[in-house]
C-alpha cells in the first residue's frame, strides 16, 4: 500500500487531494496534518512515498518544513510536491532551491483536483 503524507492548514484541500488520489485507486492510505510543527517525526513514522506540502501555513511555513525534512538525509528518497495557491515565480525558485520535487499551483476547481491527483499519481506512485 502507498502511503501519502498531506500536510496543509486547509481541511478542504487535505480532502480534495485525498479524493483526487485515491480516484480509482484502492491501495493508498492518507496521513493528514494540519501543521508542519510534527512533519519529520510523522514522515520517519510512516515512511511514505510521497509528501504533499502547502506553503502558505500558520506557524511554521511550507519552505521551513520542505528545509527541515530536507536537512536529514534519511528523507532523500521522499519525494516532496509542494502545493500552493502561489504562482509566483519566487516561490517555485524557493521550493526547488530548498529540495522540493514538483510544485503544482491549487486549482479553481474539482474538475482541476481531479487532474492534479492524476499528475501526481502519474510522477510520484
Amino acid at each position: 500500500m502507498d502511503k501519502v503524507v498531506i500536510i496543509d492548514d486547509s481541511d478542504f484541500d487535505r480532502k480534495m487531494i485525498m479524493k483526487a488520489i485515491s480516484s480509482g485507486r484502492s491501495t493508498v492510505s492518507f496521513t493528514e496534518l494540519e501543521s508542519g510543527e510534527n512533519a519529520a517525526d510523522v514522515i520517519a513514522q510512516e515512511c511514505p512515498k510521497i509528501t504533499i506540502l502547502d506553503i502558505r501555513m500558520p506557524g511554521i511555513d511550507g519552505f521551513e518544513v520542505l528545509a527541515k525534512i530536507r536537512s536529514n538525509p534519511k528523507f532523500d528518497d521522499i519525494p516532496i510536491v509542494m502545493i500552493s495557491g502561489s504562482e509566483e515565480a519566487a516561490d517555485r525558485a524557493l521550493a526547488t532551491k530548498h529540495g522540493a520535487d514538483g510544485y503544482y499551483v491549487k486549482p479553481p476547481s474539482v474538475a482541476g483536483y481531479l487532474s492534479l491527483g492524476q499528475n501526481i499519481c502519474s510522477h510520484y506512485l
